[in-house]
């Protein structure tokens, strides 16, 4: 699988099939949506709204509305993350051409908007709850904030911390903190307001990358490794 999302009392799932499921919360069973993909999924997001998923794939970018795919478009860059911005109507795509790539959604289609300069391969990438900020990380072992309203960094602090290819990053729900998960094993809580300040936590999976993040609520942080263990931690403000 990858990539999930919760939308009302469905989940919705994208994998290694090359397709687009809907998953019932309440019989917890697959239903029999199922929107056939034209390559591999990296991720998808969901604009509740505009009633629009938004599907990341290998080759293309593809919006799926009332179970059929409204939109298909191509990149020459290969996807590795997607998030969306119900407040603009932003995208953001995260490309192993070390770009990060902004589109507008336009009705069912999406206009290229801006590119955002990485020095790695960018790996995952986030909006925050309140729609203010974007966060991505990169191959590069940096983590970046940037300022929704310009696309510009948000600081001029280096969130560069890791030791290797930082892959996952996400929001605590009240947009204050970001906590971020690397190939070294380790997992750094950075604060937008005092950006100067981060906590590491040192071999939360020991030997093993963190590959995937969230937010119980906004003192609490699961993360799961290659370890194959998933741990809760508390975080205390910084």
């Amino acid at each position: 699988m990858n990539g999930i999302a919760a939308w009302g009392d469905f989940v919705y799932t994208c994998g290694i099939d090359d397709s687009l499921r809907q998953f019932n919360i309440e019989s917890n069973a697959f239903t029999d949506y199922v929107v056939k993909l034209n390559c591999q999924p990296r991720g998808l997001a969901i604009f509740r709204n505009e009633n629009i998923i938004a599907v990341a794939c290998v080759k293309e970018i593809t919006l799926v509305q009332d179970q059929k795919k409204a939109f298909s478009l191509p990149i020459k860059y290969e996807s590795s993350s997607i998030s969306v911005n119900p407040e603009t109507l932003d995208v953001a795509v995260g490309g192993d051409d070390q770009k990060l790539h902004i589109y507008s959604l336009k009705g069912t289609t999406l206009e290229p908007k801006t590119e955002l300069e990485h020095l790695g391969a960018v790996t995952d990438c986030s909006y925050s709850p309140d729609n203010k900020y974007l966060v991505a990380c990169d191959a590069h072992r940096k983590v970046v904030l940037y300022s929704v309203e310009e696309y510009k960094p948000a600081h001029n602090k280096e969130w560069g911390f890791h030791n290797a290819r930082v892959n996952t990053v996400a929001w605590s729900p009240n947009s204050l903190l970001v906590a971020s998960g690397s190939l070294d094993t380790t997992i750094i809580i950075w604060s937008d307001n005092n950006p100067a300040k981060h906590t590491i936590i040192k071999n939360a999976h020991p030997q093993s990358q963190i590959t995937r993040l969230i937010w119980l609520d906004n003192n609490t942080v699961i993360s799961t490794g290659q370890d194959c263990n998933t741990k809760v931690w508390h975080v205390e403000t910084i």
